[in-house]
Order: structure tokens, then sequence, then C-alpha cells
């Protein structure tokens, strides 16, 4: 991958954790989780990063019109 694809991982990953975990915390998700409850999170979070990373691998073209000035 491209710096620009790293960057673009990155970013989106990052916006995606804070954004989902802010979402679920006002809700009370983290109030009594589980080890189980912690693992499933945590698996979910890494499939959607493999999605992620699907999406910018895949489209090099659109993630370079991102970065231009």
């Amino acid at each position: 991958m491209s710096h620009n694809q790293k960057v673009a991982f990155w970013s989106i990953f990052i916006m995606f954790g804070v954004g989902a975990t802010a979402s679920l915390y006002p809700q009370g998700a983290f109030d009594n989780i589980t080890l189980g409850g912690s693992i499933f999170m945590v698996i979910f979070y890494l499939i959607v990063a493999i999605f992620i990373r699907k999406f910018v691998k895949s489209n090099p073209k659109d993630i370079d019109k991102w970065f231009q000035k």
C-alpha cells in the first residue's frame, strides 16, 4: 500500500472506532461487559478493519484523489 492508502486506512478506521464507541457508550453497552462481550467487540472491529483495508486497496485512484490539493 502507498503512503496515501495507509493514511486513508488509519483515518477511516480511527473515525469508525471512535464513532462506534461514542455511539455505544451512552447506551450503556460497556457498563456490564464481560470477557466474551469484549472479545466480540474486538472481533467486530477487526472485521470492519478488513473491509476498510479491502476498500482502500481496491480503489487507489480514488484514494489519491482525496490527497490532491
